[in-house]
């Protein structure tokens, strides 16, 4: 896979107080991300190797460094990303999708500004949709400054995720996280990065109907021979919640309890819920992801 968005890149060891950030020009990286908190003595110690780690190590030597952690943190995938566009251009940043690395440091000086982030009542709003290991974030800072006197630095998962047999899958998005996410969905689809797309969508739905390599294929052949208006849809890969009445009416004509239980349960049961956006989860598109170019 080749990476399409450009990087500015910070110089290695230079301070984010220096006005110089590692950004990207959207977010199509690492999947999901873990924050380590430091105390702010080990941080300082530290901070000009991390700098330097943060944008050259590899993941084991950045970890290496943040032996002393206090706290880790999980960050779904679209949390990571919702934080980190909304901090490109306070803390040090370096992203790259290529090499699969997402990575922020907040020194124990800019604690306070973060913090403010966090909780800032506009920027809550907006990530409300995937709100769950953001707020558990805020709330692992504390309100006193001198308990809170800590660094925190943010590495990406390991790869062992992409061992995990994938599957044929429909997810259903709700709107609203729709509507935060869809960019970073479709930067994820331009760059053919359909393994991360599928752990975004994945982390932030409401439902996953899964099907047997067989039953894909039948879903597949039924579409084709009667409901052919969804094939452009399906290889659209992800259709908005606009779509949604027409889609799950097409569906609905072949999800017979004989040939797609699955299907047809979730679209009786909880199919009229709300106008989900639909993310087709085909694995051949993460098969061909891997062969040789």
């Amino acid at each position: 896979m080749s990476i399409r968005a450009p990087i500015r890149v910070a110089s290695p060891g230079s301070a984010c107080r220096s006005g110089l950030h590692a950004q990207l020009l959207g977010y199509a990286a690492s999947v999901r991300c873990h924050a380590y908190q430091l105390p702010a003595s080990a941080y300082r110690q530290l901070e000009t190797q991390i700098l330097e780690a943060v944008a050259t190590a590899d993941r084991e030597q950045l970890l290496f460094l943040l032996a002393d952690q206090r706290e880790e943190l999980q960050l779904l995938s679209g949390a990571w990303r919702v934080l980190f566009a909304a901090a490109e251009t306070e803390f040090y940043q370096y992203v790259n999708a290529e090499r699969r690395r997402a990575r922020m440091a907040v020194s124990p000086d800019e604690m306070s500004d973060f913090a403010a982030l966090l909780n800032d009542p506009e920027f809550g709003a907006t990530w409300a949709p995937v709100d769950f290991s953001l707020v558990e974030l805020a709330d692992s800072i504390p309100e006193d400054e001198e308990e809170a006197d800590i660094g925190i630095v943010f590495v990406e998962e390991s790869d062992n995720w992409l061992w995990t047999p994938p599957n044929y899958e429909i997810h259903a998005i709700a709107p609203d996280v729709y509507s935060l996410l869809e960019p970073h969905m479709r930067e994820l689809i331009d760059e053919e990065d359909f393994h991360s797309l599928a752990r975004l969508c994945a982390d932030h739905c409401e439902a996953v109907v899964e099907f047997s390599p067989q039953r894909w294929k039948t879903l597949r052949q039924q579409v084709t021979e009667q409901v052919p208006e969804l094939i452009p849809a399906i290889s659209r890969v992800l259709t908005p919640p606009d779509d949604y009445t027409s889609m799950s009416e097409a569906l609905r004509l072949i999800a017979t309890p004989t040939l797609q239980p699955s299907l047809d349960a979730w679209l009786r049961v909880h199919g009229d819920g709300q106008q989900y956006a639909l993310y087709f989860r085909d694995i051949g598109r993460e098969a061909a992801e891997e062969e040789p170019t």
